[in-house]
């Protein structure tokens, strides 16, 4: 009857417990001391778990002649005890994944300063990307050469052409004077009239993150929420619809 002990170890009863009942269903009626003999349980053992098998209905008690006997209950009670433990455990595991659901809606926040973290940001942008992914770009730089140099990881450009990754691009009317027109880019400009654009700030909104480059300060901030990356989607999307 061992061999059953593993399949009951998934309901809540401890292991002593299972074996005075399988010893009861063995043996059928049983006193105290039948049920020790037959377990090696001690006695002081079986008077602690018994008020369990009993409350539970997996035992039930006859008395005779003022001795009482200990009968096992049918194994119904085991698949019913099963039944029960599934509709704890689903509970809780919905109860888990409402936390999580809360949890991933929650914004993951990362500020770093240093060139190093610049460079990382760009690491992420093509690293967190699938293949044809499409991100945004928002950037006031002063200095594209520099950036291009210092900040720009070497193999960045492999990366992103290999993913064949298209994007789509506001910047000043200066630096888009720079920039060579490339097929898998939609580029739009900041007219002088309206802002000379020199902040040497950049933005980009890629793979539900929205990162943050403050290249005066060589501060970085990436932003990772789904809502939060889908909203600023749509701002740029306005933008860049109303710019020629």
């Amino acid at each position: 009857m061992k061999k059953y002990i593993a399949i009951l170890k998934w309901i809540w009863l401890p292991e002593k417990a299972w074996m005075m009942y399988l010893s009861l269903l063995e043996n059928w009626k049983s006193s105290i001391s039948d049920i020790q003999n037959n377990t090696n349980i001690h006695r002081v053992e079986i008077y602690r778990l018994l008020p369990l098998l009993l409350e539970s209905w997996f035992v039930l008690v006859s008395i005779k002649w003022k001795r009482k006997f200990y009968l096992p209950a049918s194994p119904i009670k085991i698949q019913e005890a099963y039944k029960e433990m599934e509709e704890i455990n689903r509970w809780s595991i919905n109860q888990l994944l409402e936390k999580y659901s809360y949890l991933d809606k929650k914004p993951n926040v990362t500020y770093t300063e240093g060139k190093k973290w610049v460079i990382n940001v760009f690491n992420d942008i093509v690293n967190s990307q699938n293949k044809w992914d499409i991100f945004y770009r928002v950037t006031s730089e002063t200095d594209t050469k520099k950036i291009n140099e210092e900040y720009l990881p070497k193999n960045y450009r492999e990366k992103r052409d290999k993913k064949e990754l298209e994007r789509y691009v506001i910047m000043s009317s200066k630096a888009a004077k720079i920039k060579k027109p490339r097929l898998e880019r939609e580029l739009k400009v900041i007219p002088e009239n309206i802002d000379e654009f020199d902040d040497d700030i950049f933005m980009s909104i890629y793979a539900n993150k929205v990162a943050y480059i403050d290249f005066n300060t060589e501060s970085s901030i990436i932003i990772e929420n789904k809502q939060i990356a889908d909203f600023q989607k749509k701002l740029f999307k306005l933008l860049f619809k109303s710019l020629k």
